[in-house]
């Protein structure tokens, strides 16, 4: 029986993996699979491929490309979800900025170095022609960090 470690975000569009899991579905087809949740998303996941930890993960296509990029020793076999993930610019309610503009300069919170996050922070700051070497960020770990510091 072959045996593989596989990570995705606890979201709705891992389902299916996990109920194919649960279900024996994947056993029936002689592959031994362990599921893990990666709140921290992309770079959690980078970090278990790099560590060898994971045998596979799925996570966004620009993160791990710029893995690749930089040196990681693995490939790309399939585009699992080929809609866009819908990402919002998120403060407090009863905080003073109300436009997508009153951001520049503010410390964003980011799961991980290399996660989505933290990726689109950069393509945010680069669709409004800011300085990308001006970004500041803090390290939240996940969306619970987030919402508590």
């Amino acid at each position: 029986m072959k045996r593989f470690r596989i990570g995705g975000v606890p979201e709705h569009f891992n389902l299916p993996w996990r109920l194919a899991i649960e279900e024996g579905r994947i056993a029936d087809m002689g592959v031994e699979m362990h599921w893990s949740d990666m709140a921290g998303g992309t770079g959690q996941m980078i970090k278990g491929l790099q560590a060898g930890t994971l045998d596979i993960a799925v996570l966004l296509t620009e993160g791990i490309t710029k893995a690749i990029l930089e040196g990681l020793d693995c490939k790309i076999l399939n585009v699992y979800v080929t809609t866009p993930l819908r990402w919002g610019i998120h403060v407090p309610f009863n905080s003073e900025m109300k436009f997508a503009e009153d951001i520049k300069g503010q410390n964003f919170a980011i799961s991980r170095e290399g996660s989505g996050s933290h990726l689109m922070a950069y393509v945010n700051s680069y669709q409004r022609g800011w300085n990308t070497n001006e970004l500041d960020f803090n390290i939240v770990g996940d969306v619970y960090g987030g919402l508590w510091r």
